[in-house]
């Protein structure tokens, strides 16, 4: 069991860590398309996996990537450097690669439960492609003669071409789905009768009656609803359309932008939309109305009709000024200056100021309509209160985008199948639809404008309804997508190798060690305790700390530390402590012990000449310093076993303070990091190297390594001490050496694989971390840490000690290699007895 302490620090990480959180523009999406994850894709120029990630998530990626509003891109990070990804049209250029071959007709087993969608439009299509793939017969009515639904009579071919509905929708027919057009349910067959003949019934008629007007005039000729002339275009009976030159359409949203666009391509000169908005409270999205404007529809914001003129066909319709169009609690409710009026000449008045369900067969059936038409369903799962009836799409509320209809679609078919299921319909279903992602993501980036999508010129759309957005080619998708944050929050995962081989972010670690505590002990010991992920942690989660307390614990349970431990356990530690390889000297020449030198362990066992000549260089220089040879006690500490440590440290302190001593200099960052957190507070602990920098290094090794070229590794135990990464390029710079950095150091410096003692709990990962380490620069490497150095040379990197420059004549013969541990353990002896000839 973890204490309540360490359980509470790891709750805060699976509470507040960011590394699940998803990107803004798939959080937004209401079908959460992995927009990151494709458009990632396609900039690798791996088009069929990014079509495949897409249709993972719906099987219409053509539809979307033409008529999608793109509620991602508004919330796309992008925007806080210039302007939104393109994602629309990213996902439009993979589906124009699309190949019905390469499609996924699995199924699941067959579950014996059938179910009848009402409607072929985006919320009924996904939803039965849901259905279908868990197993269940779905059959489609559609009263139309054709699929589509909205898709195919509300948005014009210009925009939606009719093929690329036809080839998306034949996946459904495809998997299995039976598809009933030209059957219209309350007309051709009772609604009483789907009940009866299926499990459940979905029903996601759309929208198609427009909402008309009873203005003085309206029973005139030449006064049209707007779907109607949308309809007649969608199933290209465009012999019907009967326009005169001049056509006035009322409304303000898209839809109203989509008539007059059309109306314009099938006879009328001139098209006029009139509004009560202004301009910025218009519904229609601002791009819809410059593509509307750009073909030479005037657009006349802040005006309401008043009455339309005429004998038996329109004239004139005449217009009072929209003084506001909402009241101030936001709610529609239009004031009007009724001494403010304008006529406009005309020949057509279309409506376009919202839609309605065609509900009526739905009346008889006992299920539960508000004052509008429309179904009352439950929010969360679509039921109707009949339990096997659900309805979605515009039939259950407001309009919908597309691409909210289709998140109806799939929100009902997961209701329906837990029904058909007899499991809980309201688990689990906090973030469907759209929500507001937890991620906070910061944006540094280069300016980088945003790819313009070629359009159909304006003289070749008169008369037709070609496409008019054509889509991109090959270089401007690559250039497109590379303008993508890939935003998330796992920089920790992609430092850390240890992070990046156990986990997808912190907050699933923390769980898999709270949930399986006694699985997972081992795992508890692959931390280096560099302190990597804090840095780059936007909440600077201490995840060091936590499994330095787990490992506590551990030891304390009898759990830990590891077997594969015991060579410092049982052997370094108790060695590193005994007194044949430990020492306390005072500067007898001196009188008096001011300070000691403390050269650490890695540092003796590898050159204890430069130990003795760096004891003697100080004892020169400062006047009573004294020397201290003994483990600081942080391998004991780093697997967790607290109290011996703590007896070990305070053997330590009382060797200093038996020199009478009231500083430590320090030359292994591992030892000055760890005394500095554990010292009383009348110990002053000095790095070496601020002392070299302070009091200079010996002249006659000033540019004794001119012209020589090399990478400074700094110690992940010293990226908290700046002193010393600015004492320690000094240094360098003193003898010569020329200075090529790691891209990462200084604060932001990857560790060398040693930190923690991961090397005898998971040699793999360990060498991991050295070699990725190693591989940073092709130069040769200067530490000023001896274990730094030593992993270094274990991966076969040539790297130097930083004071084998200063009191070495022999680095130019090359970077030494690695010691047995014989070697090192009589070096560490020399290292004592050399200390002791210092005068």
């Amino acid at each position: 069991m973890l204490s309540e302490e360490v359980v509470s620090k790891m709750n805060e990480v699976i509470d507040d860590c960011m590394g699940d959180a998803p990107p803004a523009c798939v959080a937004t999406c209401p079908l959460h398309i992995d927009a990151k994850g494709y458009v990632d894709l396609i900039g690798k120029g791996e088009y069929k996996q990014a079509l495949e990630l897409i249709r993972d998530t719906t099987p219409f990626p053509g539809i979307l990537g033409r008529v999608c509003a793109h509620p991602c891109e508004e919330e796309c990070k992008r925007q806080d450097v210039e302007a939104a990804l393109s994602i629309k049209n990213l996902k439009r250029f993979v589906a124009d690669h699309d190949n019905p071959s390469n499609w996924d007709l699995t199924t699941a087993a067959k579950t014996g439960k059938s179910v009848a969608v009402i409607g072929a439009g985006p919320a009924g299509a996904l939803a039965a492609y849901d259905l279908r793939k868990s197993g269940h017969q779905v059959t489609i009515y559609e009263k139309l003669p054709v699929v589509g639904g909205m898709l195919r009579v509300g948005i014009p071919a210009y925009r939606l071409p009719h093929e690329v509905i036809d080839q998306e929708y034949s996946i459904l027919e495809d998997l299995g789905v039976e598809i009933k057009l030209n059957t219209e349910v309350g007309v051709d067959l009772p609604f009483e009768k789907l009940e009866a003949d299926y499990d459940a019934v979905f029903i996601a008629i759309g929208a198609h009656e427009s909402i008309m007007l009873p203005l003085d005039g309206a029973d005139l000729d030449g006064v049209k609803p707007g779907v109607d002339l949308l309809k007649k275009a969608g199933l290209e009976n465009y012999d019907e359309i009967d326009l005169g030159e001049k056509v006035t359409v009322i409304g303000g949203g898209n839809v109203a932008m989509d008539v007059a666009r059309t109306a314009w391509r099938t006879g009328a000169k001139e098209v006029e939309i009139v509004c009560l908005e202004q301009r910025e409270e218009m519904p229609a999205h601002e791009w819809e109305v410059i593509d509307a404007e750009e073909e030479g529809i005037e657009v006349h914001c802040g005006w309401g009709p008043e009455k339309i003129n005429g004998d038996d066909k329109v004239e004139s319709i005449t217009f009072k000024k929209c003084v506001s169009v909402f009241d101030d609690d936001g709610n529609f409710n239009p004031t009007y200056d009724q001494d403010n009026l304008k006529e406009i000449k005309t020949d057509n008045v279309i409506f376009a100021i919202g839609q309605s369900a065609q509900s009526e067969f739905l009346e008889e059936s006992a299920i539960e309509l508000n004052r509008g038409g429309k179904v009352d369903t439950e929010a969360i799962t679509l039921q109707t209160d009949k339990e096997h009836v659900f309805a979605g799409g515009d039939v259950a509320g407001r309009p919908l985008l597309a691409i909210e209809a289709m998140a109806h679609g799939r929100k009902a078919a997961i209701s329906i199948d837990r029904y058909l299921k007899s499991q809980n319909l309201y688990e689990d279903r906090e973030n469907e639809g759209s929500y507001e992602t937890w991620l906070d993501k910061e944006v540094d980036q280069p300016r980088k404008e945003r790819v313009k999508m070629e359009m159909l010129p304006i003289e070749e759309r008169k008369g037709n309804f070609k496409e008019v957005e054509l889509g991109f080619d090959e270089a401007k998708a690559q250039r497109e997508a590379d303008r993508c944050l890939q935003c998330e929050c796992k920089d920790c995962v992609g430092e850390c190798e240890f992070l990046d081989d156990y986990c997808e972010h912190p907050k699933e670690l923390m769980q898999k060690l709270l949930d399986n505590p006694e699985d997972n002990i081992d795992m508890s010991y692959f931390c280096n305790l560099c302190d990597t992920c804090t840095v780059y942690c936007p909440n600077e989660f201490e995840l060091a700390d936590i499994f330095l307390q787990i490992r506590r614990e551990l030891v304390r349970q009898g759990a830990g530390p590891l077997e594969g431990h015991n060579p410092v356990t049982k052997f370094h530690q108790p060695l590193g402590f005994s007194s044949f390889f430990t020492t306390k000297l005072n500067d007898k020449q001196a009188g008096e012990t001011k300070r000691v030198f403390f050269p650490g362990c890695s540092l003796s066992s590898y050159a204890p000449d430069v130990v003795q000549e760096t004891y003697q260089y100080l004892q020169d220089n400062l006047p009573g310093t004294g020397f201290v040879l003994k483990c600081c006690g942080a391998p004991t500490n780093m697997v967790g076993q607290e109290d011996k440590f703590e007896n070990r440290f305070q053997d330590l302190i009382a060797d200093v303070r038996a020199l009478g001593a009231d500083e430590i200099i320090t030359a292994c960052p591992d030892c000055t990091h760890n005394i500095i957190d554990h010292k009383p507070d009348d110990i002053k602990v000095t790095p070496l190297y601020e002392v070299l920098d302070e009091i200079g290094i010996p002249k006659e090794r000033k540019g004794v390594a001119e012209g020589k070229t090399i990478a400074i590794h700094d110690s992940c135990t010293a990226r908290h001490f700046p002193k010393i990464h600015e004492s320690v390029r000094n240094i360098a710079q003193d003898l010569g050496l020329e200075i090529d950095e790691f891209e990462h150091n200084r604060e932001d410096t990857r560790c060398c694989g040693f930190g923690g003692m991961v090397l005898l709990a998971n040699q793999d990962l360990s060498t991991d971390v050295m070699a990725r380490r190693a591989s940073q620069t092709d130069r040769e490497v200067v530490t000023y840490c001896a274990a730094c150095r030593e992993s270094m040379a274990m991966v076969d990197k040539p790297a130097y000690h930083l004071l084998e420059f200063i009191f070495r004549d022999n680095w130019k013969a090359g970077a030494k290699g690695l010691d047995n541990p014989l070697q090192q353990w009589f070096k560490r002896w020399r290292a004592k007895r050399k200390a002791k000839k210092v005068k």
